[in-house]
């Protein structure tokens, strides 16, 4: 098949096609994260950022190329989600400025597309690392920019082109040492690499069917419209989570919980369960579910204080005011913590779940201050956060917080009187003032660092690196803060998740004075799913 030039009928099939292939692979790339903690995420916010550019595409009067490239650009751009979303809307942003003025695309042309792409994403990162979806695309522009004129069909080049970022990502481990220690190559190189694949699949006519359901699920914000009363939310807490290779059927895990709430939604298949459900025991409905299989995404929103808060800030004066600020967490008890420090909006997000360029530039919008500042508190979400800053017209600024503690510290050097550079300059230096600990468990065998991990075996992070393994989340906890101690340090804080209980939490203290006499200890309930402990350290 000889494909001298691509219409845009075709361009806009190949980007349905690279869609399409993202969407149903892309557990094989959340399951290439570096560390194995449970929150391997990059292809899920590869592909929500995709899904973005594909709804702007269809959404489209005039589908010439160039409406196209600039839809798909327009949509990711506001979709973006995690730093690997992020990079890839910018890679998208860049084709669509390599594709200007293009009624047809030829091999030159492509090869144009692909290097002002990869030109854009290294623009938009300020340390840009190697060993990473970068480096898959900007070798494979550079092929494309040294060999196009030595073809003239568009089949031939990509599948050369496809080969050049395969041979890429097969060398990423070479590149970067943690994705050596982990075996793995890298994820958001590999999602490009699914993204190609599915546009020549589609160039060659032939169709990829999405293996998805189309899982309806209302958002609980929308969902509150239809209650009048707080005393007509039977079921307070709303809750969503994916069942990830589940043991069962959707049909199966319904019959287990269909008699425990209301407004229950349980679709899937072999590969994934979604479920969304209106109950009083969230904890009963996780604990079902987790013998199903291994849970991601956990969403819990408390709608009785969801209609109270609305209620309240529908009272307010919409008078402007100094500072607003948007905070991101997950969990009831980190969700209070940030508002009893008069945070404006508190997105619920952070590992497994990244809000998107447009959530966070939503939230900020919808404050009535001077200035408004951005806790990202993972560092997943620093690249969304800024990207929303950027494409806003209000004074936003990003405190680069990767952490729940970073971001709670840095909250407390703001001073009301200071003005805006004095605050961010006050805050950005108290990030590096803390610690960060985290207790989790292991979602597949590993070795890092000589370390031989097991599958479910608990282990413990200091500021992103393993540093202990075990079977006891307490221990672990113990062990870590022995780490993260010196003689400088005088608080500890221990955030207990939701799967720990107040009594062990609190028994803690005790032997958390015994290692660190010289501190004071606060145990505080955090409520985070998937990490039994987020520990600070000052």
């Amino acid at each position: 098949m000889n494909i001298k030039y691509i219409d845009n009928i075709t361009f806009k099939k190949m980007l349905l096609g690279a869609a399409a292939n993202l969407e149903n692979n892309k557990t094989i790339v959340d399951s290439l994260n570096v560390f194995p903690v449970p929150d391997g995420d990059t292809g899920t916010n590869m592909n929500l950022t995709v899904q973005s550019a594909m709804k702007e595409i269809s959404s489209l009067s005039e589908s010439t190329i160039v409406h196209i490239a600039e839809a798909a650009a327009n949509g990711s751009l506001m979709g973006a989600r995690g730093n690997s979303g992020v990079i890839l809307s910018q890679l998208f942003r860049g084709m669509s400025k390599g594709l200007a003025g293009a009624v047809k695309i030829d091999c030159k042309v492509i090869a144009e597309a692909f290097k002002s792409a990869s030109d854009t994403a290294y623009k938009a990162v300020m340390r840009p690392v190697e060993g990473t979806i970068l480096t898959v695309a900007r070798e494979t522009a550079e092929k494309a920019m040294e060999v196009y004129a030595d073809y003239d069909d568009a089949d031939a080049f990509l599948e050369m082109l496809i080969e050049q970022a395969k041979d890429t990502l097969r060398r990423t481990p070479e590149m970067l040492k943690v994705l050596k220690q982990a075996d793995v190559v890298d994820a958001g190189g590999k999602g490009l690499v699914f993204l190609l694949e599915g546009a020549l699949s589609a160039l060659r006519g032939v169709e990829i069917k999405q293996e998805k359901s189309e899982m309806q699920i209302v958002e609980t914000a929308v969902e509150l419209e239809e209650f009048t009363s707080e005393d007509e939310i039977i079921f307070a807490y709303c809750t969503e989570f994916f069942i990830k290779n589940p043991k069962g059927t959707s049909d199966d895990f319904l019959s287990k919980i269909y008699d425990k709430g209301d407004s229950i939604v349980c679709v899937g298949n072999e590969n994934l369960i979604k479920t969304h459900i209106h109950t009083n025991n969230p904890g009963q409905i996780l604990a079902i579910a987790v013998k199903y299989g291994e849970l991601s995404k956990i969403k819990i929103d408390n709608m009785k204080e969801q209609f109270r808060e609305r209620v309240k800030n529908s009272k307010k004066s919409q008078e402007k005011k100094k500072y607003g600020f948007v905070s991101i967490g997950m969990g009831e008890g980190i969700k209070k913590v940030f508002t009893d420090l008069n945070v404006d909006v508190f997105l619920s997000g952070g590992q497994t779940m990244n809000p998107s360029t447009e959530d966070i530039l939503e939230a900020a919008e919808n404050i009535n201050a001077d200035h408004i500042i951005i806790f990202p508190n993972n560092g997943n979400i620093i690249l969304a956060a800024t990207q929303a800053k950027e494409i806003s017209k209000k004074d936003i600024h990003v405190i680069p917080s990767k952490s729940i503690p970073q971001g709670i510290t840095a909250l407390l050097a703001f001073k009301e009187e200071n003005d805006v550079e004095e605050n961010v300059k006050a805050m950005t230096e108290a990030v590096k003032e803390v610690k960060t600990g985290q207790v989790t468990y292991a979602v597949r065998d590993t070795v890092f660092n000589d370390m031989e991990i097991k599958k479910d075996e608990i282990i413990a992070l200091s500021d992103g690196d393993i540093v202990s393994h075990g079977n006891s989340p307490e221990d672990e906890a113990i062990e870590l803060i022995k780490e993260m101690v010196d003689e400088d340090s005088f608080l500890v804080t221990l955030f207990y998740g939701d799967s720990v209980d107040k009594k062990t939490a609190e028994g803690m203290k005790e032997r958390i004075e015994e290692i660190a006499e010289e501190c004071d200890v606060e145990i505080i309930y955090g409520g985070q799913p998937l990490y039994y402990y987020i520990i600070s350290v000052e």
